[in-house]
């Protein structure tokens, strides 16, 4: 504008030149008439393209270089502000190399030579209030990891023009050329052999980092018990993690020294060092616990006291132990316990196959006791297994069959496959028991003559085993004779049968071929066996058998006694 005008003053002169040289040379006395003409001006302002606004620069919105690179996925932005002198809108445009093809006609975007990362909108650029352009590419993971980029502005008008390439000068990061940072590689998650609780696992990760821009990336393992986790770690639990590593990255699980055996499905998430998740997040494995042996322990037989039994029935007692179990007390299937004579051992009573109640007692079912095993975390159990040992399991005591021997237990424990067993350190006595029954509550002899006697006629009284040993007996009758008409105390109140006028032997006889009855207890060699379990229980018994005489002068009427038969221990060669 301001040459246009200086040009039009140039041209007004030049006409006032000329008419001044005409007045000069006029004769004096002419009287001259001047006429004055108009020229008309005209200039064409043509169109001049777009500049990077003094002062600043193309620059990456955030910062793309080797530190700071934009992950593969994600938009990468560009901004600058332009200045233009026709006061034109612009076009901001970034390419992959220094080649610009502007386009006519209002509204059209220029287009690049090459790739074109991005083009931004139509953006305002009037003098003093130049608005920034800002376009954003997003990364596919295709790019190599450096792309050199130049921009350019281009005003949007038809003619248009583009200014120079521009790959930024802020020197901050943010200028040519964009860093993409690609996820890393991930084929595997693998461990190690399997071991017991309280081990070790190793976990490795075929992994690594192709982009070495700068220095080479590393990578990084996360171990987790579920699919979350991000570049800090695990969303859930974290088994272990790995340190930064340039390829296949490992961490060590220690596992607890309590576990349940069996696999464990765990996933493994690597990250790179600038924190980009491998796009084949997360691998999985299985790990395994080994299965271990239970361990039985502190065995005990009836608290380590002897054992005392209960005639003619039977007698509970205890065997305590304790069970530990490293893949947890509950993972016990079956605890069990054994009562034998020592001499029969463990490995001939483990069975029920092998019960015979004077000798084993097999496979009796153990309790886990209250307040043991709680949890799947606790390894330890107690527990008390209770044996109804029957009257007649075999003494050890002395003078029985079996004295150098004494009674044990074992406690047989198994899991999901594995066995343990182990013996009371101690054993106990199993103490006689010396008892009888008799089948006969009454010797009814009938009547009887005075003077005469029951001849070869026997009344039989048969003694039986109701303890554990084989018996004689001891024979005695109560006070001093039979008693008419009742029996009230050992000294009849009137007639009377005296004791020894009763006769016992060990068969039958003739009445006075056998043993007298009197008031002092006398043994009689009767022999009984012991009561024994051959398969079903046999029990001991022997007869005994009686006669009477009476005296020549005798009142008639019923005469009632009492005959003591007490039970003996018999020599063992007689059980």
């Amino acid at each position: 504008m301001g040459k246009s005008f200086k040009n039009k003053s140039r041209a007004v002169m030049s006409v006032f030149s000329v008419a001044v040289l005409l007045l000069a040379y006029m004769p004096t006395g002419f009287i001259t008439t001047v006429f004055a003409e108009t020229a008309d001006t005209s200039v064409t302002v043509s169109n001049s393209g777009p500049d990077f606004k003094g002062g600043t620069d193309v620059y990456e919105d955030p910062a793309s270089d080797s530190t700071t690179p934009t992950d593969e996925g994600t938009s990468l932005a560009f901004k600058a502000t332009a200045a233009d002198a026709n006061e034109d809108n612009y076009f901001l445009v970034i390419c992959s190399t220094n080649s610009v093809t502007p386009e006519g006609g209002t509204g059209n975007a220029p287009a690049c030579g090459a790739t074109q990362y991005c083009v931004s909108t139509s953006t305002a650029a009037a003098s003093g209030s130049e608005t920034e352009a800002s376009c954003s590419y997003t990364t596919t993971g295709a790019e190599p990891e450096s792309n050199p980029w130049f921009a350019f502005v281009c005003d949007d008008v038809v003619g248009s023009i583009c200014s120079s390439a521009s790959q930024g000068t802020l020197v901050d990061g943010s200028e040519s050329p964009f860093k993409v940072n690609h996820d890393p590689s991930f084929t595997a998650l693998n461990v190690d052999a399997a071991d017991d609780p309280g081990g070790d696992v190793v976990f490795t990760a075929t992994a690594s980092d192709g982009d070495s821009d700068g220095s080479a990336d590393t990578v990084q393992l996360f171990v987790c018990d579920n699919a979350g986790a991000t570049s800090g770690g695990c969303t859930g639990s974290t088994y272990c993690s790995s340190t930064a590593s340039a390829s296949n990255p490992s961490c060590t699980y220690n596992y607890p020294a309590v576990v349940e055996n069996g696999n464990y499905t765990v996933y493994g998430h690597v990250f790179d060092s600038h924190g980009l998740a491998s796009a084949s997040n997360p691998q999985t494995v299985d790990y395994v616990v080994n299965n271990v042996a239970p361990v039985v322990s502190s065995v005990v037989v009836n608290g380590t006291s002897n054992i005392t039994l209960t005639e003619n029935t039977t007698t509970n007692i205890n065997i305590t132990g304790t069970v530990t179990d490293n893949n947890s007390c509950q993972d016990l299937v079956t605890v069990e316990a054994s009562l034998y004579r020592s001499a029969v051992t463990y490995t001939n009573c483990d069975t029920n196959a092998e019960d015979d109640d004077d000798s084993c007692y097999a496979d009796v079912v153990c309790v886990v006791d209250g307040g043991t095993c709680t949890s799947n975390t606790d390894p330890t159990a107690t527990y008390t297994c209770t044996v109804s040992v029957q009257y007649h399991a075999d003494p050890t005591d002395t003078g029985t069959e079996y004295p150098t021997e004494n009674w044990l237990g074992s406690i047989y424990a198994l899991d999901s496959g594995l066995s343990d067993d182990t013996e009371s350190a101690a054993g106990v006595e199993m103490v006689s028991l010396v008892a009888l029954d008799i089948t006969q509550t009454s010797i009814a002899y009938g009547a009887v003559s005075p003077g005469s006697d029951t001849g070869a006629t026997n009344q039989t009284v048969e003694v039986t085993a109701t303890g554990n040993v084989g018996l004689d007996t001891d024979l005695n009758g109560n006070g001093n004779g039979m008693c008419i008409n009742t029996f009230t105390s050992p000294t009849c109140p009137a007639d009377k049968v005296d004791l020894n006028y009763q006769e016992y032997a060990t068969a039958g006889f003739t009445y006075g071929a056998g043993t007298d009855l009197s008031g002092t207890a006398t043994e009689l060699e009767l022999n009984v066996p012991k009561t024994v379990d051959t398969g079903s229980t046999v029990v001991g018994a022997a007869d005994t058998y009686w006669g009477i005489g009476l005296p020549g002068v005798l009142a008639s009427g019923s005469y009632y006694g009492e005959t003591i038969v007490t039970a003996v221990l018999g020599e063992t060669a007689g059980w």
